[in-house]
């Protein structure tokens, strides 16, 4: 995982601090934003390389490019050129061409926490869809695009259309800022990883996804966490504050179920053992006093 600390390295304020030089204010800290870094938060995001997972043409899996003057090394040629252009456009054969070399879509399917805690008392996940959709242009093209007979447009730069359209969304912003920050959550079970459900890099050992992961027969990677109910249809649901502090924590911070009736068994064993205890001294007493 990459540690982004780096990244986001937090000021000191210049000038004279809150509260100082007889300002009569109480702040006496140096620095009003926050001083820890990013990765002693534990947030992290996937060490993914994004561009170093498109075949270069020594490992492009389609018929061999060599140099040559023959039919058939024009041919294969030609061939590489329209896979690489339906790995930037497509993510996926176009025509027949391409239509029996593999393909891989770009992009990296997982969850990281967030900083709030859920309703009933499990930290909450976000959820990021890495890998294209195919919803760049919007429902049109892509009816459009389905008319004609062509695949989704899932390639590498209509990925990067969606991811720029996920980042300039305002919306989680101003919800962070002005919104509700107590939600109600679903505890969900959904892929992670690449295209083929893979959580680290073959090559060179680099691990995407950290936690406890399932895999099913095919060999897909899959996680469960706890996300705010209605974030993937993009209705999220909150409650009140007051709701919240009443909704009873069944959960630990780590998504785990509490175990509520074996505690309460053990406190009732301990305070019966107490109990146990005081009797028999004070009958030992009584005994003893009457000798």
């Amino acid at each position: 995982m990459t540690d982004l600390s780096k990244q986001f390295t937090s000021g000191t304020t210049s000038g004279v601090r809150p509260g100082a030089g007889g300002s009569g204010g109480t702040e006496k800290r140096d620095n009003i934003l926050p001083t820890m870094s990013l990765g002693d938060t534990g947030y992290m995001l996937p060490n993914y390389d994004l561009a170093g997972n498109i075949p270069d043409p020594s490992s492009y899996p389609g018929p061999g490019i060599s140099s040559g003057g023959s039919f058939q090394h024009v041919f294969d040629a030609g061939k590489a050129i329209v896979y690489y252009a339906d790995v930037i456009g497509f993510g996926q054969a176009s025509s027949g061409l391409t239509s029996n070399i593999p393909f891989k879509k770009m992009g990296l399917n997982f969850f990281m926490k967030s900083a709030l805690t859920c309703s009933n008392g499990a930290r909450m996940s976000t959820y990021f869809e890495g890998i294209p959709k195919g919803d760049a242009f919007g429902k049109k093209i892509k009816n459009v695009i389905k008319r004609l007979g062509l695949p989704g447009l899932q390639g590498l730069a209509p990925g990067m259309l969606e991811d720029a359209e996920h980042a300039l969304d305002a919306r989680p912003i101003l919800q962070s800022a002005f919104g509700n920050v107590y939600p109600v959550c679903e505890k969900v079970t959904l892929p992670v990883g690449d295209d083929y459900g893979k959580i680290k890099d073959e090559e060179n050992g680099d691990v995407w996804i950290s936690g406890p992961v399932e895999f099913d027969a095919a060999g897909r990677a899959s996680q469960t966490r706890w996300i705010q109910k209605g974030s993937l249809n993009d209705k999220p649901v909150y409650i009140s504050r007051k709701e919240w502090e009443e909704t009873p924590k069944t959960h630990n911070l780590d998504g785990t179920e509490k175990k509520i009736v074996q505690e309460e068994f053990e406190n009732v064993g301990k305070a019966s053992l107490l109990i146990a205890i005081v009797l028999l001294c004070g009958a030992v007493a009584v005994t003893y006093n009457r000798k």
